[in-house]
């Protein structure tokens, strides 16, 4: 598949995978289609733990800040970073995961799921601020202050990422092993 295409049934790199019939469809989506959209759901998860690592990383070594800018750095590309992701998923993956486990299988738990995402975003959002603030000097919140919203941050995107994975990710895995 070509970088910028996007995945959803329907689309022409589906429709001339169906014509050709070299692989079967899983539920309402091309086998090929399920198979990329996990893979950049897995891709998408990881980079979200990566950030996960980051902020407890940062959440330990509180109330110092590290010398090398690295919280600069996410601060700056927190916010941005979980949006780009969130969007990925839901306009690219969420469509066709959905039409392979069907849809009104799925649809409680991608409402759910897509509500948590404008939520952590306003969470990070709100992190990011603090940390840039500590950054300038101004102290606005204590070291502890600032360590719960960062682990409440890490952990509310960890138990996210693992409910997607055993509500979706893994029901996908199956069809596509089982057909």
């Amino acid at each position: 598949m070509r970088g910028g295409e996007r995945l959803q049934s329907g689309s022409a790199w589906d429709k001339g995978a169906r014509q050709n019939d070299r692989e079967p469809k899983v539920g309402g989506a091309c086998g090929p289609c399920l198979r990329e959209a996990v893979r950049r759901f897995e891709g998408c998860h990881t980079r979200i733990l990566t950030i996960c690592e980051e902020l407890e990383q940062l959440a330990d070594g509180l109330p110092a800040l590290p010398s090398n800018g690295s919280h600069l750095r996410l601060a700056r590309r927190m916010g941005t970073l979980l949006r780009d992701l969130h969007a990925q998923e839901e306009q690219e993956i969420l469509p066709v995961l959905a039409s392979a486990l069907g849809v009104e299988q799925v649809a409680d738990s991608i409402a759910t799921l897509t509500e948590e995402h404008r939520t952590d975003e306003a969470v990070a959002d709100e992190v990011c601020e603090v940390l840039l603030e500590w950054a300038a000097g101004e102290r606005h919140h204590d070291a502890a202050t600032l360590g719960y919203m960062l682990r409440g941050l890490f952990d509310n995107l960890r138990r996210h990422s693992a409910r997607e994975r055993d509500q979706l990710i893994a029901p996908a895995i199956r069809r596509l092993t089982s057909g």
